[in-house]
């Protein structure tokens, strides 16, 4: 039995040899392609490796050879964290084959999952979240409602990294269990602020920040800058590498636009807070050249042109003779009434996973403006600051069917296309 084991072992281990010595004769689409088949056999490795741990736990074979548990046999035999061990006897108790007392073979507590990974449909950052959140289900949870969760959360598992796997199963458990514990209270506003502070342009057209807050509210703004300013992936392939003091930006970057997505901001002649871009026609359809901001700052084309979708940016499109082409017209500019429509269909950022609310989002075209594309909401779908960049310089194709809207990601993150959805608003 040992030696037959042993060998499918030992063959896959001259397979992975093989695919090292090859790596250099490899075209592009070569690379990707051994890039996904490499993950899916490491997660369905780990299926092996859990099974492992299950049957060496279900043989006390830990207590057999004088350790305390199956988690200290692990630590000391594979060199694990303590953290590392117990993770896998806990998943391994989840996902792994159980046997009766007579030795009788029962299928895993989670089925759904273990089939999920052993088929490498799933890694082990999902593994945990779908773990985690099946283990913390109330007792008073019916059985059917149970497998019923965690089938759903394999399924989306399949689509969403573990981060907005999370947020959906927060959003999951939340409608099984409607009487938990209530979100706590947003502080209220407090006093004006006491202090001074300096805005000063610098010679690259940068803002200059500098000033000083009294302790109290120098306390608040730090806690929420750094609450803010925690580090998290900049976009859903990359991970962050921002300094601290970028991150710092950041997030008072972001707490100016959630304060401009309230109803009580100041407004100015009845009007929120706005950003005039003026930009040559040509470049801003070729995205070659640059464009003019309020203060005469400048920014590349590119940039003027996926900040066109803002419905708060009024545009100034010039012509050769620097005529005014366009100052807001309806055809671009995104009205009140569409916007409240985007807002009841699409309730926030309609990216796949991901949960910021309608006032830190933009209505984005999904046929430019530029290019002929209406202002209806047949066209229009709400996006977050980081998703409304992550869909223009990536690739993703967007349409909109039934009121719902769909997104099939580059081929380089799934060669199938396969559309996706927010399953958080729908």
């Amino acid at each position: 039995m040992s030696v037959a084991l042993c060998e499918p072992v030992a063959a896959m281990s001259r397979c992975l040899d093989s695919v090292r010595e090859t790596l250099g004769g490899l075209d592009d689409k070569a690379i990707t392609q051994t890039l996904r088949d490499v993950e899916k056999l490491s997660r369905r490795t780990h299926a092996v490796m859990l099974e492992l741990v299950a049957e060496a736990d279900s043989r006390g074979i830990a207590v057999g050879q004088g350790f305390a548990s199956t988690q200290r046999l692990l630590a000391g035999m594979l060199q694990l964290s303590a953290a590392d061990a117990r993770t896998r006897v806990q998943h391994a108790a989840m996902v792994g084959t159980r046997r009766t007392i007579t030795g009788q073979a029962l299928a895993p507590q989670l089925p759904a999952t273990a089939a999920a990974l052993a088929a490498g449909q799933i890694g082990t950052g999902q593994l945990r979240v779908i773990t985690e959140t099946i283990a913390a289900l109330p007792a008073s949870i019916p059985q059917p409602a149970r497998d019923r969760a965690e089938a759903d959360l394999v399924g989306y598992a399949r689509d969403f990294d573990p981060r907005r796997l999370r947020i959906i199963a927060h959003r999951l458990v939340a409608n099984l269990d409607p009487d938990g514990p209530a979100p706590s209270d947003q502080p209220s506003p407090g006093t004006p602020v006491r202090g001074e502070l300096w805005l000063r342009d610098r010679r690259d057209d940068r803002l200059g920040l500098e000033g000083w807050l009294d302790a109290e509210h120098g306390t608040l703004v730090r806690a929420l800058i750094e609450q803010l300013a925690a580090r998290h992936p900049s976009t859903d392939a990359l991970p962050d590498t921002h300094t601290v003091a970028e991150r710092h930006a950041n997030a008072l970057i972001e707490l100016c636009d959630r304060a401009r997505g309230t109803d009580e901001f100041p407004t100015t002649a009845g009007e929120p807070p706005h950003l005039t871009v003026t930009i040559d026609w040509d470049a801003l359809r070729t995205a070659l050249g640059t464009a003019t901001l309020d203060y005469r700052q400048l920014i590349n084309a590119g940039d003027a042109r996926r900040l066109a979708c803002d419905c708060k940016l009024i545009p100034v499109v010039l012509g050769s003779d620097s005529e005014p082409l366009d100052v807001g017209r309806a055809m671009r500019t995104v009205p009140l009434g569409i916007r409240r429509a985007l807002i009841a269909r699409d309730r926030g950022c309609s990216f796949p996973g991901c949960n910021r609310p309608p006032g830190l989002c933009a209505a984005h075209h999904v046929r430019h403006w530029i290019d002929l594309g209406a202002t209806t909401v047949g066209n229009c779908c709400l996006l977050c600051p980081a998703h409304h960049q992550q869909v223009h310089l990536q690739g993703w194709d967007i349409t909109i069917h039934g009121g719902r809207v769909e997104f099939r990601p580059p081929e380089i993150i799934d060669p199938d296309r396969r559309p996706l959805t927010n399953p958080l608003r729908h």
